[in-house]
């Protein structure tokens, strides 16, 4: 009886594991480098769907960059989402998914401070998945 109570605690005490397409997974770009001389005032997003596009991709300044990214992500099952944009310090992106993971969508929110500030952020989201991008 006690093995069955504790299974039963065990069951209750570790949270399900839910499917890694519930959300977009942010990538680590901590020491990533990117152009941001291609960037606008908005982040827009821009999917990149193969190491082989990675490698030409000119959103990353160099190739220890590009490196660094490729190996967080399995261009088998996943693709790149990587937004570069220049905005206000207080500038916030939000990313969410629906329940099948069929639609990914970032939404932006503009920050309130007039600082000009560089921003960066790198998503692997499921390849299959439509990406939208919303104010």
């Amino acid at each position: 009886m006690k093995s069955v109570m504790c299974a039963v605690a065990v069951l209750f005490a570790v949270p399900p594991v839910l499917p890694e397409n519930m959300a977009p997974r942010a990538l680590d770009v901590k020491g990533v480098t990117f152009d941001h001389a291609k960037a606008g005032n908005a982040p827009k997003a821009v999917e990149i769907r193969t190491a082989d596009e990675l490698t030409k991709s000119p959103l990353f300044a160099d190739d220890a960059s590009r490196s660094a990214v490729k190996k967080q992500v399995d261009f088998a099952a996943e693709k790149l989402v990587v937004f570069v944009w220049q905005g206000s310090g207080g500038d916030r992106l939000f990313s969410s998914a629906t329940k099948d993971g069929t639609t990914v969508t970032f939404s932006h929110k503009v920050g309130a401070t007039d600082d000009l500030r560089k921003h960066a952020h790198a998503f692997a989201v499921p390849k299959d998945a439509t990406v939208e991008v919303k104010k």
